[in-house]
């Protein structure tokens, strides 16, 4: 292997040193000195003047002037001023001077050189040996070197912050499956503790249990990571994941990373979390069934009874009792489409109320009344106690919040079944209570009460869209208020709504 100037130069000066401490002829030093691809001068006596220099030194001197013999000042070509003294300070104290990386100037151009200068014996006194070695070279590949590295660097944190600033998560496996990296959006959702992310990926497969949308569960080969290991692509997967007690629905895509020889190297994954939409398309489908279903009875009763119409136009009686039939299947069908709409507004904020102090005490009698002939109002029992604020709140949409938790009410409870409606004073405000004596709601089911489209079980003859109570809490949380449940299956049920006193609000 070849040697650089600069590892000649760091050993021919201390070999030179010794040539001249042992007193080797002159003729050798010549030799030495003329041999060597090192610049080496020797400078002697206080004026510091050039007593031997070889060829490769000649080339760093003025052009003009031989050096032999001239002080080191006049054939330098630098000017720098701090060298002198420096050299000075060498010859004194015998410290020898090292300098890795000297610019000089040549030609318009600056050349880079590694310098060293120590006292030597020489001709009965004392004499300065100058080496210098140049490292343009070196130093021009070391700064590519690091501009290079610096520009991966630069390049590396950029794909870093793109990587990381994809919204889904991106996991990188090697060959045996074990995890490379994984972006800020894989690290969040899988929440992997360092020791969890370096098993292979049949342990970290035991840990989760994946399902194929028809509901199979999936086995380890089959996965879009082992299938991209195999040199697979993998593209738009639906997947139902549980892990960690939660289950979620992903979308994911793999495909393999192969090296330079197309070998595979190993693989890349990237999954996105479609539970909300998985849930949206979800309920769409139920909308869509509950819809098609529920407004079909109305219908097909209208369809019927008009039939009936044609056959018997001349029967008065039957024509009344008929036309009714049609005319309160006509109303549940305006009351689903009317569920809908209001549902749509209020998920949107759509849906504008109109504040104004209201007297319960004065409205809820008054709505009763209203009810006649909708409700079975004679089962409701109404009690309101005496110094009851007035609330904040819109008439019209008290109304519809009074009608739904009638309606639940009288709905959950025997046919003869009492249910009781309280307005009362509340720390928070005044509360509307509706309390019935039916069958109850499942501990299971009490969470889920006020969700869309949810029906309770034990409903005798369960009508609507499943809208009314969900509604009931949108509305409700519009006025700033809250509204809860309480129930024990066979025994009743009991909600509570609690809007802004209007006095609490000035």
């Amino acid at each position: 292997m070849g040697t650089t100037g600069e590892d000649s130069g760091r050993r021919l000066v201390p070999a030179l040193g010794d040539i001249l401490r042992n007193g080797i002829s002159v003729s050798m030093l010549e030799a030495v000195f003329d041999a060597s691809p090192v610049a080496l001068m020797l400078l002697v006596g206080p004026e510091l003047v050039v007593d031997h220099v070889n060829v490769a030194c000649r080339a760093l001197t003025r052009p003009d002037v031989d050096p032999v013999g001239q002080r080191f000042a006049d054939v330098w070509p630098t000017g720098d001023p701090v060298v002198v003294p420096a050299l000075h300070n060498v010859l004194a104290t015998g410290a020898a001077l090292c300098v890795d990386d000297y610019v000089v100037p040549f030609a318009g151009v600056s050349r880079r050189f590694s310098v060293q200068v120590k006292r030597v014996p020489w001709r009965r006194g004392l004499a300065l040996l100058l080496s210098a070695w140049e490292t343009s070279e070196a130093w021009e590949a070391r700064l590519a070197a690091e501009q290079a590295a610096e520009a991966a660097l630069r390049r590396a944190g950029e794909l870093d912050a793109a990587v990381n600033a994809i919204a889904d998560g991106l996991i990188l496996y090697d060959r045996s499956g074990e995890i490379v990296r994984m972006n800020e959006t894989a690290t969040r959702r899988l929440g992997y503790a360092p020791d969890e992310a370096s098993p292979d990926l049949a342990e970290r497969f035991g840990a989760l249990r994946v399902y194929t949308p028809d509901g199979r569960l999936m086995r380890l080969e089959e996965t879009p990571v082992a299938r991209a290991l195999r040199g697979e692509t993998v593209r738009s997967l639906h997947l139902r994941v549980e892990y960690r007690g939660e289950s979620v629905w992903v979308l994911a895509s793999a495909a393999p990373v192969r090296g330079p020889d197309l070998s595979i190297v190993g693989a890349v994954l990237t999954f996105s979390d479609e539970t909300a939409l998985h849930e949206m398309e979800q309920a769409r489908d139920d909308l869509v069934r509950m819809i098609s279903h529920d407004l079909r009875t109305p219908l097909n009763a209208i369809f019927n009874q008009a039939h009936l119409l044609r056959r018997h136009p001349e029967d008065a009686p039957r024509v009344e009792a008929r036309t009714n039939a049609i005319l309160k299947s006509c109303e549940r069908m305006s009351s689903m489409i009317q569920d809908l709409v209001e549902a749509t507004l209020l998920e949107d904020r759509q849906l504008h109320l109109s504040l104004e102090p209201v007297d319960l005490a004065e409205l809820v009698p008054e709505l009763l009344e209203r009810f006649r002939g909708a409700l079975d109002t004679d089962r409701v029992k109404l009690v309101v106690h005496s110094d009851v604020p007035r609330a904040q709140a819109d008439p019209q949409r008290l109304e519809r919040i009074v009608l739904n938790l009638l309606t639940n009410a009288l709905k959950y409870s025997p046919p003869q079944g009492e249910v009781t409606l309280e307005v009362a004073a509340d720390p928070e405000g005044v509360a509307i209570v509706v309390t019935d004596r039916g069958v109850g709601i499942a501990p299971e089911d009490v969470p889920h009460v006020f969700e869309r489209f949810f029906r309770a079980r034990g409903a005798r003859q369960p009508e609507g869209l499943g809208l009314g109570l969900y509604i009931t809490r949108l509305l409700v949380q519009a006025h700033g208020g809250r509204v809860d449940v309480s129930s024990q299956l066979g025994q009743g049920s009991t909600f509570r709504v609690v809007l802004p006193a209007a006095a609490a609000l000035h």
